[in-house]
């Protein structure tokens, strides 16, 4: 098949010589096959009359035959050919001729061209396959000749074989009770001229029930409009849609009626396309207008800038992303609002397609038990989840392994225990916590077949059983959970509560022998190691030979005892520097470097192991205490070898472990060894982590009254992150505030950092307390600390770790300022 493009070539001045140009599509036998518009323009035929023309008729000679050589072989090179055509009146002209394959063959975009039909006949096949996939059908009516000309998909559509003799009365016969209406229509366009159109019922040949959209138009311009034409469209599918679509509102507006949740629907454009009269009067109470559907929220709210910002932020995010929870008031006034339990879901069509989301808020209110029955759920229920408690699972515990010896039938008992959960609650208080604690368990239940149980066992410790599941299928589920967890966040005034969990997977049918409290045991270590290797971790029981991991944890625990039973403990310290005035003296915070036990041929690793390594280890084992005392213990016993450090020291700084906290005798002994010591108590600062002090308040305090008692200074460490911050101070006596490392982090491009770092100096200031910003790493920082006014910094920037026998007498330029612990 050969293409040719075609210009007329005219000298006449004027003339429009980048006209598009024509095309001839010709097969190897040289008959044309194609033509389009331009070319019935240029040589005077139609397009189908061209079509099956032999190309020599179109030539005036042989010559000009664009398929007989030498023509063909310049135009297959790409060269342009002027010749002689015989137009269809029979006179002659002279055009431009090229082949367009291959002035395309290097730009396959030209390949085909879109150009308007304009005035060409339509191939009745492609007229056929437009009525039979548009469902349309196209009349003419000639009342001056008595003629009524149908198409072929109007016969289809009164499902009639086509061709079948009708009259006028016996079509409107298939429109039952709307002949009146069609025929009415039909006179007045043919008398008046007025074009119509309507949706009417049709009941066709077949008995078959269809909706048309009818219309027609007048085509007469001579004024007598005596000729009309119209189509008739299948709409019955899109009427049937909008019927279902109908019922399913309502359907929709009958359940959100009768429910007193406040429930409304947004489209993606932020439009209310449903809402229920509890959410009507509730919003008309808060902001003094009431919703209706096509209202814009943020019409609604122009007179509350602030629930406006906060609404399009809370729709747009429920535009965005999977289902997420809320506890918020609807006004966010300073008087006394019901707090509304939110859960925003997105709403999609089966295709996929987002069609807007919705808003459920529910006055979260626990009916009260009475009598017996209360007293029997409380000794069976965690009263803040409404979760099983220990009792309670370690009941249905032991029915399972007793089932499991009698029948066979495998369980699986799983235990969770949130990731940080102790940072969150430092965080946003016991509040936001205990509010996501239950949105979590609801979740967590739903995810749970009817027939396990779920317990709370501690305050961020959960326990499952899975009833009838085998070890592969119990692994899956623990996937599953670890993964919707990490998942699920909780919005808690303006900001987002959100964790992972690391989980604890035992078989029971490989413990067939173990009681209750033992597999639950068993099941925490399983767990407490998971979270030893990261968090979001899952961790399977097995046997010894295939618990590579549990070795591995095991082996780490080793060098942890090794260390501190031999004293394998480097003491290195970090010096912190005045910033904001000149102070004389060595301010040093202690560091605590481990070694590991030489192997077999008493080879040592060189590298130290560092405290972000072996602490959560120690924590995890309950050794931080001992680690603590074995640290305080060599440092005072360094101060006493170097005597002449007495007049220089103005503070040697230590850091307590948890377990320190929770150790009744531990600040008593520390207490003891600092009397005995000849250096001045006040010398001596003990840090205790903002959020082990908010996890753990009673037992902080009472550390930190038996430590001043004795003299020591208290240092709050990682301070300013848990909202406590001015209550601690207090509850805890702390003369020095260390200020998180997040805080100080990027500080000096984050004005939002600077406000809250100020805020924090300010509230030291008035508490006659020094504040320091440790992980000073680059100047920048340094002087928006400066600036800021805070008194000590610290960090690589200023001086880096170094081994405490560096700071023995004589001293070292370098090593004078010096403060707290570097966490490196």
């Amino acid at each position: 098949m050969r293409e040719y493009l075609i210009k007329r070539v005219r000298t006449e001045p004027g003339t429009n010589s980048n006209a598009e140009p024509a095309s001839l599509q010709v097969d190897d036998e040289g008959i044309i096959q194609a033509a389009d518009d331009a070319a019935e323009a240029l040589f005077g035929y139609g397009i189908l009359e061209m079509q099956g023309l032999p190309m020599h008729q179109l030539v005036a000679s042989r010559e000009d035959n664009p398929l007989m050589p030498p023509l063909s072989d310049a135009l297959e090179q790409g060269q342009n050919a002027l010749i002689t055509v015989r137009h269809a009146s029979g006179y002659f002209f002279s055009i431009s001729l090229r082949s367009a394959t291959s002035e395309t063959s290097g730009n396959t975009e030209d390949a085909m061209r879109i150009r308007p039909r304009q005035a060409t006949p339509l191939d009745t096949r492609v007229f056929r396959l437009a009525e039979h996939s548009g469902g349309i059908g196209i009349w003419e009516m000639d009342q001056d000749y008595n003629r009524l000309h149908w198409s072929e998909g109007l016969y289809h559509l009164l499902d009639l074989p086509p061709g079948n003799q009708l009259d006028p009365e016996h079509v409107l016969f298939y429109f039952q009770e709307h002949q009146s209406q069609v025929r009415q229509a039909i006179l007045q366009c043919l008398r008046q001229g007025e074009p119509f159109s309507m949706e009417v019922p049709v009941l066709t040949a077949n008995q078959n029930h269809r909706w048309l959209r009818l219309t027609g138009r007048s085509l007469d311009d001579s004024g007598k409009r005596r000729l009309i034409a119209g189509s008739a469209v299948d709409i019955t599918a899109r009427r049937a849609d909008a019927h279902s679509a109908q019922v399913w509102k309502y359907r929709t507006e009958s359940v959100m009626a009768a429910s007193n949740d406040l429930i409304v629907i947004m489209n993606p454009e932020l439009e209310i396309v449903a809402v229920n009269q509890a959410y009507s009067e509730a919003f008309h109470a808060a902001f003094g207008v009431t919703p209706n559907v096509g209202d814009k929220m943020q019409d609604l709210l122009v007179d509350h800038p602030e629930e406006r910002r906060l609404y399009a932020r809370l729709w747009e995010r429920a535009m965005r992303q999977e289902g997420f929870c809320i506890e918020m008031p609807l006004a966010q006034s300073e008087e006394q609002q019901t707090v509304y339990e939110v859960q925003f879901n997105r709403i999609f069509s089966p295709g996929g397609e987002l069609l807007g989301a919705a808003h459920v808020g529910r006055d979260k209110r626990v009916a009260q038990l009475d009598g017996e029955d209360h007293v029997h759920y409380l000794n069976r229920h965690d009263p803040l989840t409404g979760l099983l408690n220990r009792r309670e699972i370690l009941q249905r515990l032991h029915r399972a392994l007793n089932l499991q010896r009698e029948a066979g039938t495998p369980h699986a008992l799983m235990h969770m225990d949130l990731d940080g959960f102790s940072t969150l609650n430092a965080r946003f208080g016991s509040g936001g916590c205990d509010r996501y604690l239950r949105e979590l368990s609801s979740m967590i239940s739903g995810r749970l077949r009817h027939r396990d149980a779920i317990a709370r066992v501690a305050s961020d410790q959960f326990v499952v059983i899975l009833d009838n599941c085998a070890t592969e299928e119990a692994v899956k589920v623990c996937h599953n959970l670890r993964d919707a967890i990490g998942g699920f966040s909780f919005e808690w005034r303006g900001d987002t509560i959100q964790t992972t969990v690391s989980s604890g997977l035992l078989p029971l049918h490989l413990v067939p022998d173990a009681p209750p409290e033992q597999c639950l045991t068993l099941a925490a270590d399983l767990c407490e190691t998971a979270k030893a290797t990261g968090p979001a971790s899952v961790n399977v029981y097995r046997t010894d030979e295939d618990s590579s991991q549990e070795t591995a944890t095991r082996e780490d625990l080793a060098q942890l005892m090794y260390a501190i039973t031999t004293d394998a403990i480097e003491l290195h310290f970090q010096a912190l520097r005045p910033i904001a005035s000149a102070t004389w003296g060595d301010h040093v915070e202690v560091l605590a470097r481990l070694q590991r036990e030489p192997d077999d041929q008493g080879r040592r690793e060189e590298e130290l192991w560092r405290p972000t390594s072996f602490m959560p280890l120690a924590e995890r084992f309950d050794m931080g205490y001992a680690l603590d005392r074995r640290v305080i213990a060599r440092a005072l016993a360094w101060l006493e070898d170097n005597p002449l450090m007495q007049p220089r020291l103005k503070m040697i700084s230590f850091n307590l472990s948890t377990s320190s906290l929770m150790d009744e005798s531990f600040a008593d002994e520390v207490a003891r060894q600092i009397e005995a010591s000849s250096f001045e108590a006040s010398s001596f600062c003990f840090e205790i982590q903002e959020a082990h002090a908010c996890r753990h308040p009673d037992e902080a305090r009472r550390c930190a009254e038996a430590l001043r008692a004795a003299g020591c200074r208290i240092a709050l460490d990682a301070a300013g992150v848990s909202g406590q911050t001015h209550n601690l101070i207090n509850d805890l006596g702390a003369r020095i505030i260390k200020l998180d490392e997040s805080l100080v982090q990027n500080l000096a491009d984050n004005p939002l950092q600077a406000i809250m770092v100020e805020a924090i100096h300010r509230m030291a200031l008035m508490c006659e307390a020094v504040t320091v910003a440790p992980f000073i790493e680059d100047d920048a920082t340094l002087r928006k600390v400066r600036e800021l006014g805070l008194h000590f910094g610290q960090g690589y920037r200023l001086t880096a770790p170094e081994l405490l026998d560096r700071l023995a007498p004589p001293p070292q330029p370098g090593n004078r300022g010096g403060l707290f612990r570097a966490r490196s």
